[in-house]
């Protein structure tokens, strides 16, 4: 009978002694997969950019996929099968909230997106061919202009350009067009006569190798501005020439708006984690793959002025580095209960 105790006295020492094992990582996954606009659009090259940091500074590797925007990927992240995706602050939120043209596409439920970090502000205007003798936006009246986009954004973003000098959409001859570098491509063909696209975009360097490509410069008053923003949310900026900002001459004044990278809400916490903390100790990379990319940097990974809630994942990589505030946390509750206000 002493030796039993003993031995139950021993085992019982063993279980109090033994030190606790620490919890497990989640196990990462081995591929990532990146949805952009398509191949031309500086979305796609800030997506390629991010690749290229996570498939050689973490042991994950990312494809990219190039679509047509988030109104044909949104649906794929919801199944699970797109994990990040690049896109602008009123797709994000639109999309989040299910309005807009998103409300039939989510079932009025909204997509489970949470923010992984800013990007770079996304500065747009109207490029046209040099020698096509326009110079001001008030002379695109009753020419051809790339339009009747299929993603909702990016009409938006043309008729709030055209407002900037007081024109509608029908004061131009809209040309269609499935995306941005679509209608530089148009001008460059000789088929339309302008195009709102983001500076930085590739297809302005085509343009600009066969009939010179310049941007129109918008008017900053104050009416000029409020025009705009009644059709897409942004703010003016002054652009000035050098690398990467083919057809900006001198200083233009251009419409900027913040641009997001997300994840699914459903996506691996310690993924995001890492894939933030990767980022925001890599970001000189992302320069490497487009001039504009160099101010991706930490200072611009998170704001106050975001509109869709942040990726838990990124939050715990954020309370590490100390600028997950208290002001950030009051945020973050206001816009999950935002969504839940809404939701039918």
């Amino acid at each position: 009978m002493r030796r039993f105790n003993f031995f139950f006295a021993v085992l019982f020492l063993a279980l109090v002694l033994s030190p606790i094992p620490a919890p497990t990582k989640e196990a990462l996954p081995k591929t990532v997969s990146i949805a952009t606009h398509s191949i031309g659009a500086f979305f796609h090259t800030t997506g390629v950019a991010a690749a290229k940091v996570i498939s050689e500074r973490t042991k994950m590797r990312a494809i990219v996929k190039p679509m047509s925007g988030p109104v044909a990927w949104f649906p794929y992240l919801e199944r699970g099968d797109v994990d990040l995706g690049v896109l602008n602050m009123w797709d994000a939120e639109k999309g989040y909230l299910g309005e807009s043209m998103y409300e039939k596409l989510s079932q009025k439920k909204g997509f489970s997106i949470g923010l992984v970090c800013m990007t770079v502000p996304n500065a747009i205007g109207f490029v046209v061919a040099k020698d096509g003798g326009i110079k001001t936006i008030a002379d695109l009246k009753g020419k051809r202009v790339a339009a009747n986009y299929p993603t909702p954004s990016i009409q938006l973003q043309t008729e709030a350009a055209l407002a900037n000098a007081n024109l509608t959409i029908h004061d131009v001859i809209s040309v269609p067009a499935n995306s941005p570098p679509a209608g530089v491509s148009l001008i460059t063909n000789g088929r339309a006569d302008a195009s709102s696209v983001t500076v930085g975009t590739p297809a302005v360097d085509e343009l600009k190798a066969k009939r010179g490509a310049l941007f129109l410069s918008f008017d900053p008053s104050r009416e000029a501005v409020e025009r705009m923003r009644k059709f897409y949310p942004g703010y003016m900026v002054t652009v000035t020439p050098g690398p990467g900002r083919t057809g900006i001459e001198k200083e233009t004044n251009l419409w900027a708006y913040d641009t997001y990278l997300v994840a699914r809400t459903n996506f691996s916490d310690e993924a995001v984690y890492t894939i933030t903390k990767a980022l925001w100790e890599n970001y000189k990379d992302l320069g490497s793959v487009h001039q504009l990319l160099k101010n991706w940097q930490p200072s611009t990974f998170i704001s106050k002025n975001a509109i869709i809630p942040f990726h838990p994942g990124a939050i715990r990589f954020y309370k590490e580095k100390g600028v997950w505030t208290r002001e950030m946390e009051a945020l973050q509750r206001e816009l999950l209960a935002k969504k839940k206000k809404e939701t039918p």
